[in-house]
């Protein structure tokens, strides 16, 4: 077993010969198959030439010996062929010395021979060594074949058969079943072997293409992850502000009552007036925390529902109208109707206008005019945000990148260049887009979402929403 394995090497090196010329395309794979294929039939073409010698030196004729030798050796040169590059030539080659020969073998010693078997396997063989694209070479070899068939069956060739007295041709009959057989056997086994190549090869690269999709994933829901983290980072200390204002009001109402209760000049009209006032700061404040407590929560595995378009602009506000408000940019709601609902996680379509209100506040900051307006409209199947601010618009060239991960035209820490990417990627996620839309002479970003119907549940549980100024 030992000394068998040097030989098993060398004949599969010899089987490799010239798939390192197969470039890498669509049909890399099935070429480097058939070129093994052509290399294996060669190597078993010249075997059983060169094993046929001492058969026919005793009883053959001599035209056969030297069809024997010469076949073998051409046989032997196709691997070279290969390893050379010349690709289609040797299959070729190797489809026309078989014809050859057996045709031979037809002519010279007829039907009894049992060579039209080998023919009939040599109509087969083409199929294996050519694709159906390579149309050409492949239906010359099938009719180079169909040829051979037609001369072996004519009478035209008998008087060329010339035959040695005592010499049987159907002696070879066998010869050439087996010869046959054992060429299809060969042909549908290394058509097999390498349909099992490339099926693992598939199956690898599936793998590796879901291994890859799955750090992809998890690499975006990381993006979107620091995204949303950065931009809780950034609304912090306007929060902060957003929920001390209303507490600094209610710790001055609470010492009025108490300066009242001391003075002994409690009435109604004041009680009733200061704890109003107590009751409608509570309320703003709790609604900054629950527009956060929201925001903050962790959501791309929650399933699409009807969410009032309302309610989410309105939560999104709350997070960030202190901000515009410190910087003396007007930020104002248009009015949005109570039934448009769109099919979506919450959540991610505030981080979206959140995103794209920041960007708006950046971008006006430091301008003459600073407004920033949100506004809605839809038709039977979408809505569209749309979030415009004072700025000029966006160059061309700009807005060819301005959905690239990691581009960013802010200064070098004020941005991460994730924000347009994740939200492009979130609102295509729920089957919507994110747009730049260049028509007016102000920066405009549109955010298009499907429209769907609420139920009774959201209707009753959808709140109005306040002007933001």
């Amino acid at each position: 077993m030992l000394g068998l394995r040097p030989v098993a090497r060398y004949l599969e090196r010899l089987i490799d010969q010239g798939t390192r010329h197969v470039t890498k395309s669509p049909h890399g794979d099935g070429l480097k198959k058939r070129i093994r294929l052509t290399n294996g039939l060669s190597l078993f073409g010249a075997l059983v030439l060169f094993a046929s010698i001492p058969w026919d030196l005793v009883q053959a004729p001599p035209w056969m010996l030297a069809e024997d030798i010469i076949g073998g050796v051409v046989y032997l040169v196709l691997p070279l062929l290969n390893r050379l590059g010349y690709l289609t030539a040797s299959r070729l080659l190797c489809i026309v010395v078989s014809n050859l020969i057996v045709l031979g073998n037809a002519i010279f010693l007829g039907h009894d021979s049992g060579a039209e078997l080998v023919l009939l396997a040599l109509v087969v063989i083409p199929f294996s060594l050519f694709d159906l694209t390579e149309r050409a070479p492949l239906a010359f070899g099938v009719a180079l074949a169909i040829a051979g068939l037609a001369v072996a069956h004519t009478d035209a060739v008998n008087a060329l058969r010339n035959t040695s007295e005592g010499f049987s041709p159907a002696g070879y009959h066998g010869y050439s079943a087996v010869v046959a057989l054992v060429g299809l056997l060969f042909t549908v086994f290394q058509t097999s072997l390498a349909n099992a190549r490339a099926e693992r090869a598939l199956r690898e690269d599936i793998k590796e293409r879901q291994r890859a999709e799955r750090e992809l994933e998890l690499t975006r829901q990381t993006s979107v992850y620091s995204a949303k983290m950065a931009a809780l980072g950034e609304m912090s200390g306007n929060i902060a502000h957003e929920v001390n204002n209303p507490l600094s009001a209610i710790l001055l109402r609470a010492q009025r009552l108490r300066r009242l209760v001391d003075k002994d000049r409690l009435d109604t009209e004041a009680v009733t007036k200061t704890a109003t006032d107590i009751e409608t700061i509570v309320h703003r404040i709790k609604g900054i925390v629950d527009a956060l407590r929201s925001f903050a929560r962790d959501a791309p595995q929650d399933p699409l529902q009807p969410g009032s378009v309302r309610q989410i602009v309105r939560d999104t506000v709350e997070l960030c109208s202190q901000r515009f408000a410190q910087h003396s940019i007007e930020l104002s709601v248009g009015p949005i109707p109570e039934d448009l609902y769109v099919d979506c996680r919450g959540v991610q379509i505030s981080q979206i206008l959140l995103n794209l209100l920041s960007n708006a506040h950046d971008a006006v900051e430091h301008r003459p005019t600073r407004w920033v307006r949100i506004g809605a409209e839809a038709d039977e199947r979408e809505v569209r945000i749309a979030v415009v601010d004072s700025g000029p618009g966006i160059s061309p060239e700009v807005v060819a990148r301005i959905m690239e991960p990691f581009f960013t035209t802010k200064e070098i820490g004020k941005g991460t260049g994730l924000g347009l990417s994740v939200s492009k990627g979130i609102a295509e996620s729920h089957g919507g887009r994110l747009t730049y839309d260049p028509t007016p002479s102000n920066t405009r970003f549109v955010l298009t979402l499907k429209r769907t119907r609420p139920t009774e549940r959201d209707l009753l549980g959808s709140r109005p929403i306040k002007r933001a100024t």
